[in-house]
């Protein structure tokens, strides 16, 4: 019998052969026609999505008999954090274990499947919410850096310490199934309030902000988003990063590209965010509510509010009609006071980091600048030496020694220049001197206030309604060639501290009628107080766009605070 296969035998193999073959290619044939049932599948895939390709999956639904894709994007979002004493960590408060804080550590990153690489390394295919969160772990490992997020500094009454919030994530699985025709890669989502916030704290400026008609554009500290509107879901912005080195925004204080990245970071607190909207935060410590001033309306209503008679809001009015079509336009001058006087202590102990969004369009005080601090040191020991020696003014003494101890031992006490110049560069021996003054000064009025000897509210009313009086005022004088002593600084600013002083039995006259019935006295040692306690907040903060951008373009309309419109992120 022969060994060799048969001519049949051959026949058959080939057949088999053949058979399987085309078993093969048309078993290809019909998983593939099913796998292109996934829609979308291939737009999931780490050459669009990077790390978080990991999370595609795709779901055989029976009924349909097809795959459905699955993808997994974030919802960027700014969460509540708190400070865990034992085990030494900020997290958020949420206990939602789909959450997770951006923080910039390594673990972060693994865990928000962001890698160091991701913007060397990306295409134009590629997700642009990758390296924006990729500049958001930067950011805030520089926040903590610089001790902004220090567990260790902030312990004490619950009251004093500001609400943090930091950047996190929320994962959110979501099916190809729904998305319109129009989108061609998986987006994030985030809100308005959000991200206008997000990309102040990243350095950029925002040069157009009207969501409601699609238009958001922002630039500035080597990054940049702009925005294009699809019928079908909304408004989707588009982020671009400048590799190399981060650039200065246009309004920047420094060209000196390796000192931006501190200049620019910002108090990452909800007060300090608030201000970016032109609300000035409550104090519940001093009974202050909440003010809104980011629009010359709110300017005017805030005004209504602290003075009934509405004197000072029409006062107002008269100087700005008068600057139309200048360049002070809009210059609420005395305004401004409210903002050291009504706004908690923003500054975190500890921490350098003063620079905050300028709440208003105009926040020019003379309680900021050196005239104001010069002119009241010298009108305080003159009032001090005029007192008779009987009179006991322990707080107004108290006041005059701690200016002239912080003025003797820091040289930026009375010039603006030492904060405004060197944004988030201060001193952290003088800032916590000036802070625990601050502090101090608190204390006094909560004494006064539970003694129901004065309330705090009332006096800062009292003076804030007579403060924007000082421009017209201060012109006369300088007109008519009777202003004092300017010590070599600026005619105006200086002749409207001596008015501030000039006000004071006026300031006694409207406490009367608020119910006040001590002595005159105990009004001119708390007003010396209140300017005190004023100065030391302005020391402590450092308002950006400030006094040389003339403080535009950064305050947003207060009825986006809090705006839950969804933006999404191409």
């Amino acid at each position: 019998m022969s060994s060799h296969p048969s001519d049949d035998t051959k026949i058959a193999i080939g057949a088999i052969a053949i058979a399987l073959c085309a078993l093969v290619i048309s078993s290809g044939q019909i998983l593939g026609q099913y796998f292109a049932t996934a829609e979308g599948y291939r737009r999931c895939q780490p050459s669009v999505m990077g790390p978080w390709a990991k999370r595609t999956r795709l779901r055989w639904r029976w009924r349909q008999f097809r795959f459905e894709t699955l993808f997994t994007t974030p919802e960027i979002f700014l969460a509540k954090l708190r400070i865990d004493q034992k085990q030494q960590i900020i997290t958020t408060i949420s206990s939602d274990d789909k959450i997770e804080r951006i923080s910039g550590s390594p673990e972060s990153r693994h865990r928000t499947m962001v890698s160091s690489t991701n913007g060397e390394q990306r295409s134009n295919e590629l997700v642009c919410w990758l390296p924006f969160l990729e500049s958001l772990h930067r950011n805030e490992w520089e926040l903590q850096r610089y001790g902004c997020y220090d567990h260790q500094l902030q312990v004490g009454d619950p009251s004093e310490q500001q609400q943090l919030v930091g950047p996190a994530v929320r994962f959110r699985e979501m099916s190809w199934d729904f998305m319109s025709p129009d989108i061609v890669r998986p987006f994030a989502v985030t809100t308005v309030s959000d991200i206008a916030i997000i990309v102040r704290r990243l350095g950029m400026s925002w040069e157009v902000f009207k969501p409601e008609e699609g238009l958001m554009r922002a630039e500035g500290n080597g990054h940049g988003i702009a925005s294009t509107f699809a019928r079908s879901i909304g408004l989707i912005l588009q982020y671009v990063r400048v590799e190399g080195g981060v650039t200065p925004s246009p309004k920047s204080f420094f060209s000196d590209v390796t000192r931006l990245p501190k200049a620019e970071l910002y108090i990452p607190t909800r007060e300090a965010d608030m201000m970016g909207f032109g609300i000035l935060p409550g104090y519940d410590r001093l009974k202050i509510p909440f003010f809104k001033v980011g629009t010359i309306d709110e300017v005017y209503a805030t005004m209504d509010i602290l003075d009934s008679t509405r004197k000072a809001s029409r006062k107002l009015r008269d100087i700005n009609r008068l600057l139309v079509g200048k360049w002070d336009a809009h210059c609420t001058y005395g305004f401004p006071d409210i903002i050291p006087l009504a706004a908690p202590m923003i500054r975190r102990r500890g921490s350098t980091i003063v620079r905050i969004p300028t709440p208003a369009e105009y926040c020019s005080s003379l309680l900021s600048h050196k005239e104001g601090f010069v002119v009241f040191h010298n009108r305080l020991q003159e009032y001090l030496r005029g007192q008779a020696k009987n009179v006991k003014l322990e707080q107004a003494n108290w006041v005059l020694e701690q200016y002239e101890n912080l003025k003797v031992r820091y040289s930026e006490w009375e010039n603006e220049a030492g904060t405004n110049e060197r944004v988030n560069e201060c001193n952290l021996a003088f800032l916590e001197e000036v802070h625990g003054c601050w502090e101090a000064a608190t204390d006094y009025f909560v004494r006064l206030r539970e003694t129901d000897q004065l309330h705090y509210y009332d006096l800062m009313a009292c003076h804030v309604s007579h403060a924007v009086n000082y421009w017209g005022d201060g012109w006369k004088r300088l007109n008519s060639g009777t202003a004092r002593e300017n010590y070599g600084l600026g005619a105006l600013e200086t002749e409207g501290t001596h008015l501030y002083f000039d006000y004071l039995p006026l300031i006694v006259a409207d406490m009367r009628t608020k119910g006040f019935d001590g002595p005159e006295e105990l009004v001119h040692e708390a007003w010396f107080t209140l300017i005190f306690r004023a100065f030391c907040w302005w020391r402590c903060h450092s308002v950006y766009p400030g006094q040389d951008q003339g403080y535009k373009g950064s305050t947003l309309r207060s009825r986006y605070w809090d705006s839950k419109l969804p933006v999404y992120i191409g």
